[in-house]
């Protein structure tokens, strides 16, 4: 009675074949392979995003300077506006150039960043701003 259950059972008790084990291991690497490049542009994003946040900070501060003053704050890092780079912060501190107009620059600091990463905006007298980023 028990030697037919016995026959099943050995028949069966090998666990996965190579061949089962190869074709899950490949549509894990086609999984992961179309991951991370969407993790990668969103990580990439959010950096930009955080000094995009801290440029219009300055640039806040920059514009309420100039009509109390009739002229941007020169300074080469802003500390005499009040600002503060908040902690964490993966760019460098924004750095300030020129006169009218003014750029403020943020370059990366901390890695995947690196110092050829920018982001920057420039402020002019008559109103306008610009900006832009290199990655």
């Amino acid at each position: 009675m028990f030697s037919c259950v016995r026959k099943g059972l050995n028949r069966r008790a090998g666990g996965f074949t190579l061949i089962e084990m190869i074709v899950v291991l490949a549509i894990l690497g086609i999984l992961v392979a179309m991951a991370v490049p969407r993790y990668l542009a969103a990580r990439k994003k959010a950096y930009k995003v955080e000094a995009q946040n801290v440029l219009q900070e300055m640039k806040t501060l920059e514009w309420a300077h100039f009509q109390e003053y009739g002229a941007f704050d020169t300074s080469p890092n802003g500390t005499s506006l009040g600002f503060a780079p908040p902690g964490g912060l993966h760019w460098n501190a924004p750095t300030i150039s020129g006169t009218d107009p003014i750029t403020i620059t943020m370059t990366g600091a901390l890695p995947p960043l690196t110092a050829t990463d920018t982001v920057w905006i420039t402020l002019a007298s008559d109103g306008s701003s610009s900006g832009g980023a290199t990655f």
